[in-house]
């Protein structure tokens, strides 16, 4: 089958008085990263642009994908927060900070049907109650040093990969997954058997850990094994959700959030400390403190020390083999 033929696609920079000097083709290279640092495909030297903030990558039907790379101050498309891939088209505006570029693509294929009119005027999140819910954090250790050391096109690729691996394992275990920062995923459970929402998410832990271990197996000459972190927290927190293509698209607010970002950063602090839990979680659980270990951990933003429980994955799966018999347990 004859490939689609090429069209032509710029990046231009629209806060640049010679916008001709700032303005990139996009038709050499599959993968282009936006970055501060000058090694990037487009150099953008603005202290609000994270060394390697961005990327562009093209698809074999001429499609191209806007991705963030887990950036401190994030990648806005049209001026919505980006979370996932998104397919760009002609005229969008990528915002990163106040600078501002324009995606050029004379033929684009069209995105998926979206509400148009009144109804898109009414796309803010609506908060629909208070509600404890359960978070679950897994991040990708390294995974910085681990792109500057293979490249942007394995950057891409193991992303593309991973994100599509755990989104089947956290749908699998009956979770949702609201975004994914970079190489880290945030899922949520939010039915009303605590106890079944903690055990879910500790299985997925254990599946995402699981997966990634396979998949770094399959990835040839990588410079050591992948090896994720995880987080649980349990806590009340204010929980919406906004109509859009035909789905549910759940988002939460809460310090539940926060902490259990705050939580999962301590993970690859200490030996055998794959998992960190929130004291709330672990209340739920049946005798916790014969597999979990307690610890106190200061975290920004918090002037009280956070109390939490924290394992190995080994150890969280011997806890739930053995309460197995449990809801949501293995």
């Amino acid at each position: 089958m004859t490939a689609p033929p090429e069209t032509p696609a710029t990046l231009t920079l629209l806060d640049a008085q010679e916008a001709n000097d700032h303005r990139w083709l996009l038709t050499d290279n599959t993968t282009y990263t936006l970055g501060r640092v000058a090694n990037t495909d487009i150099t953008l030297p603005y202290s609000w642009v994270s060394r390697k903030h961005a990327m562009i990558q093209r698809e074999e039907n001429g499609r191209f994908n806007l991705l963030d790379l887990g950036s401190s101050n994030g990648t806005f498309l049209n001026g919505r927060k980006i979370h996932t891939p998104i397919t760009l088209q002609n005229g969008d505006c990528i915002g990163i900070g106040s600078t501002r570029l324009l995606f050029h693509q004379d033929t684009t294929p069209p995105r998926p049907s979206a509400p148009t009119g009144p109804d898109l005027d009414e796309m803010t999140v609506a908060f629909v109650q208070k509600q404890v819910i359960t978070i679950l954090i897994c991040d990708i250790h390294e995974f910085t040093k681990l792109s500057e050391t293979m490249g942007d096109q394995w950057v891409s690729q193991l992303l593309q990969r991973w994100t599509g691996g755990v989104s089947k394992l956290v749908s699998k275990h009956e979770g949702i997954v609201d975004k994914f920062i970079g190489d880290a995923v945030m899922a949520l459970w939010a039915g009303p058997n605590l106890r079944d929402n903690i055990h879910q998410a500790l299985k997925t832990a254990i599946a995402i850990n699981v997966f990634t271990s396979n998949l770094s197996r399959e990835i040839p000459n990588l410079p050591w094994p992948l090896q994720i972190g995880a987080a649980l927290n349990t806590g009340e927190a204010m929980l919406g959700n906004l109509a859009q293509d035909g789905q549910n698209n759940y988002t939460v607010v809460g310090d539940v959030v926060n902490v259990a970002f705050r939580l999962e950063s301590m993970t690859n602090r200490q030996e055998n400390l794959d998992l960190v839990m929130g004291c709330d979680a672990a209340a739920h659980l049946l005798e916790p403190e014969t597999f979990f270990k307690k610890y106190s951990f200061r975290v920004k933003g918090k002037q009280e020390a956070v109390e939490a429980c924290g394992c190995s994955f080994s150890q969280l799966s011997t806890y739930l083999g053995q309460n197995a018999g449990l809801p949501g347990a293995l």
